[in-house]
């Protein structure tokens, strides 16, 4: 076994040997620095020369790149002895700040096959524009998004939270009304008037205890504006409302209600288009304290929920029964209801339905 290794190291050192007194490429550089580039400033590229030093054609037979941002071309007919070639380097700075270091993989006919190429800079990143940073346009009045989420809030909390707009125009835009009909929202724009190409503030406070919800909830606003453009412009203050569960102590804690299902899914396999199916989940409560069912939120109005109790004692269980109305819908369906319970350890439990609807 021994002598086979020998031997095979010493036919391999023979190749190697012979394929190097045949053909060896010398290269001018081995890497490139572009320094600082500007990425609006568009691509850049280098040529790599190398000559070719050994006694028989050279072969460059592919040039692989570490990154799609990197684009190579090179010399593809042989390059005979003394003669020299070039690998032609394309970078794209685009949504690439920052330094970088990209590497190629050139592969031949030569001795050098699988020597590595690098290219190395800084890519100075595009100043932004206020279209960037407010992409979501309505009328001549930019937003980062008209849906202006919360986040995630407790029904202890009371929300305050301030969201940019932009005047995109080139004259002053008076903002005379904000519309919503909620008594636990309150929304300002300041200032009222707003400059040319200029920012304001949308103040929202918002209390999740008056909502009175829980889950996913959204409310809309209107801002009624002098823009030419656009006057009516609609935007959505969304959040997500959770029970606040932080002053409970450890000893409500270990006898916290705990809520349990006897299925978290319900096959009803084929059902014809127009048809109404009801299937039945048991809930119950393992642990000590009452289990309240807070809310219960299907993701479709065609499924409809009934419960016989939204208290249930330690140990004992309730009927939710979910009604699907097939009507309008075909193909494969998949929902989805939400349970919001007092549970601290599992406020939110989802439990699913799935059907195949065949029409008639």
């Amino acid at each position: 076994m021994t002598k086979k290794i020998i031997l095979l190291h010493f036919f391999m050192f023979l190749q190697l040997s012979a394929q190097d007194k045949k053909t060896s490429v010398s290269y001018e550089f081995y890497t490139h620095d572009f320094g600082t580039i500007k990425e609006e400033g568009g691509k850049v590229s280098y040529e790599f020369e190398f000559s070719n030093i050994g006694k028989s054609p050279l072969i460059i037979k592919n040039v692989v790149a570490a990154c799609g941002c990197t684009v190579p071309t090179w010399t593809k007919t042989p390059i005979e002895p003394g003669e020299k070639g070039k690998i032609s380097v394309e970078y794209d700075p685009f949504n690439r700040p920052g330094q970088f270091t990209k590497t190629l993989t050139v592969f031949s006919n030569s001795f050098q096959d699988g020597t590595i190429l690098t290219l190395q800079g800084k890519v100075t990143p595009n100043p932004k524009k206020p279209h960037d940073d407010f992409p979501d346009k309505i009328g001549n009045l930019r937003f980062i998004s008209r849906y202006m989420h919360l986040g995630d809030i407790s029904t202890a909390d009371w929300q305050r939270k301030s969201f940019d707009i932009f005047n995109f125009a080139d004259s002053s835009i008076t903002v005379d009304k904000i519309i919503f009909n909620s008594a636990y929202l309150n929304v300002k724009i300041e200032p009222q008037i707003i400059a040319p190409k200029s920012k304001a503030k949308i103040l929202v406070e918002y209390s999740p205890k008056w909502r009175n919800d829980f889950g996913y909830v959204q409310d809309k606003i209107e801002l009624k504006t002098n823009d030419a453009l656009e006057p009516s412009k609609i935007l959505f203050i969304t959040a997500n409302i959770t029970l606040s569960f932080k002053d409970l102590t450890i000893e409500q804690m270990q006898n916290a209600p705990k809520i349990s299902f006897d299925k978290e899914l319900h096959d009803f396999g084929n059902v014809k288009q127009g048809d109404k199916v009801t299937t039945v989940f048991n809930i119950k409560n393992n642990g000590s304290d009452d289990l309240q069912i807070l809310k219960i939120k299907p993701s479709c109005g065609c499924t409809v929920s009934e419960i016989d109790k939204k208290t249930i004692k330690s140990g004992h269980s309730a009927k939710l029964t979910i009604t699907f109305d097939s009507n309008g819908k075909e193909g494969v369906q998949d929902k989805h209801i939400n349970i919001y319970s007092n549970d601290p350890k599992s406020f939110t439990s989802v439990i699913s339905l799935k059907t195949k609807i065949l029409k008639p």
